[in-house]
């Protein structure tokens, strides 16, 4: 595949993934939502900067996500974490079963899977989302949400990270 179609379809991939984060944040979240809110709508945005270069980035995936995953406080790292750190995991997770094929599990089994430690501080998210359990299928409205979003084009994604720019530097 050429390289510049392989950070195309790595940019749409993580665009989408995006979109359903900030759906599953306004579905899930009844308390402190805008603070809430406030945080996570960046989230993963710096993959899509990675990605976006005029310099050939595909054959670094794996580095660029492993940049991304030891700079955020939403992955298991080193950095301190807050609440809104550990929604913003749950949240990714979960997200992940409906827009990434090569990541099917929902939120709890990954949390059991992958990072068992973490329980202590992931179950009470989980049982507050009311997505505490193994298996649960996947929700209608998240997935007619995730078809909604279509096919994502390259100008979206420019405008959504002018749009980041622009908010940024302000």
């Amino acid at each position: 595949m050429e390289d510049s179609m392989k950070n195309e379809l790595n940019l749409k991939y993580t665009y989408k993934h995006r979109k359903v984060v900030i759906y599953l944040a306004n579905k899930y979240i009844k308390e402190n939502k805008d603070v809430i809110l406030g945080r996570i709508k960046n989230h993963d945005l710096d993959k899509m900067f990675m990605d976006c270069n005029q310099i050939d980035l595909s054959k670094y995936k794996k580095d660029v996500s492993q940049i991304h995953r030891k700079l955020s406080s939403h992955h298991e790292n080193e950095l301190e974490k807050d609440y809104i750190d550990y929604i913003e995991m749950v949240l990714d997770w979960e997200s992940a079963r409906y827009t990434k094929p090569d990541k099917p599990l929902n939120a709890y089994d990954t949390l059991y899977k992958y990072y068992p430690t973490m329980e202590e501080k992931i179950m009470p998210i989980l049982e507050e989302f009311e997505i505490n359990k193994s298996n649960l299928p996947m929700e209608e409205d998240v997935l007619e949400y995730v078809n909604s979003i279509g096919e994502v084009s390259i100008e979206e994604i420019k405008n959504e990270l002018v749009s980041y720019i622009n908010s940024a530097c302000i």
